[in-house]
């Protein structure tokens, strides 16, 4: 974390591929019941809900759908990385190893 968050900044990385531009702009959201209640959801549509950048874009059956989906966006086999606070969702990554 501290190479990422270090006063050096950017500076001496590579800047982004387009792949991981592409990828970057892909949020997948877990929504449960009660968060779409909370969330206005008058038809109460929980489950996965696929973003790119902050517009609806899919709702996948799995996970393994919405990868398959943003790799076919960007071109490349992908991660999804988890976070959790309010709301449990993965963010999508490039693979290294690609």
């Amino acid at each position: 974390m501290i190479a990422r968050f270090g006063r050096q900044g950017r500076a001496g990385r590579p800047s982004p591929t387009e792949a991981e531009r592409e990828a970057s702009r892909y949020t997948v959201v877990l929504v449960s019941p009660e968060a779409a209640e909370a969330l206005g959801d008058d038809r109460g549509e929980v489950g996965l809900h696929l973003f790119r950048d902050d517009d609806w874009d899919h709702q996948p059956a799995h996970l393994d759908d919405a990868a398959k989906m943003i790799e076919e966006a960007c071109g490349e086999p992908i991660i999804l990385t988890e976070h959790h606070s309010d709301l449990t969702c993965w963010t999508a990554h490039v693979r290294e190893d690609a």
